[in-house]
């Protein structure tokens, strides 16, 4: 009996000694400790979460409800405003402008509205040189007529019928009559028709001429020409002796 008591206190030793011994994280009661605290530890998680999800909805909501509102409520009285202010702006001043334009291109632009002076009548539009070869002959009548050569410049920027021009800026008087144009014959006639048919382009020059019939063969007959600007005559005029 001793010696089966001296086996057993032999052997509780030992296994004491091997619990002593053994590391403490392999003890049961501590894997059980870890494992209490992990589970804790996810429950207190969860629940922070929670309420972090929480708090941010409720505040998120009243925000986003007022970006929501406020814009759309700007954005249609910004819209409604600018559509009314430019049927009113863009209709009526622009019409006043572009008449105030017209009336300054015919009024300040022009630098010289008319000048005759030895021989050459000039202006911002137009130049004519009147040539020294005026003479008297038998229209396609037989009546007697003048006949002025001239050299015509086009300083507009389209084309011009050189006839045109002559009959609106030059003006021959008999007696205090105007005088009328007539029809020529033979050479004289392709230079008059040519000065009546062909356009001048911008920049270029043409030599044509002007027939008139008149009254008398012996009376002075004079020229006349007109300012653009104002469309009345010049003070300047060119006689021109018929005997």
């Amino acid at each position: 009996m001793k010696r089966e008591n001296r086996n057993i206190g032999s052997r509780m030793t030992r296994e004491a000694l091997r619990r002593k011994k053994t590391p403490f994280y392999q003890k049961k009661t501590f894997l059980i400790s870890i494992v209490l605290i992990l589970i804790i530890a996810i429950g207190i998680f969860i629940f922070w979460k929670a309420n972090t999800n929480s708090n941010t909805t409720h505040t998120t909501q009243p925000s986003h409800k007022i970006e929501k509102v406020k814009p759309k409520k700007k954005t249609t009285k910004k819209a409604s405003k600018p559509n009314k202010a430019q049927k009113v702006t863009k209709e009526q001043p622009a019409k006043k402008v572009e008449k105030q334009t017209d009336q300054k291109q015919t009024t300040t632009k022009i630098q010289n509205p008319g000048t005759y002076n030895d021989l050459t009548y000039d202006t911002d539009w137009y130049t004519f040189k009147i040539s020294n070869e005026v003479k008297l002959i038998k229209d396609a009548n037989g009546d007697a007529a003048l006949l002025v050569k001239y050299n015509y410049t086009n300083k507009t920027s389209t084309a011009e019928t050189p006839q045109q021009v002559q009959n609106n800026a030059i003006m021959l008087k008999q007696d205090d009559k105007q005088l009328s144009a007539t029809t020529a014959t033979g050479d004289n006639a392709q230079l008059v028709q040519a000065s009546s048919n062909n356009q001048v382009q911008p920049g270029k020059s043409f030599d044509g001429a002007l027939l008139v019939k008149v009254n008398s063969t012996t009376s002075e007959v004079t020229m006349y020409f007109k300012n653009i600007q104002t469309n009345n005559w010049l003070d300047s005029t060119q006689p021109l002796k018929l005997d």
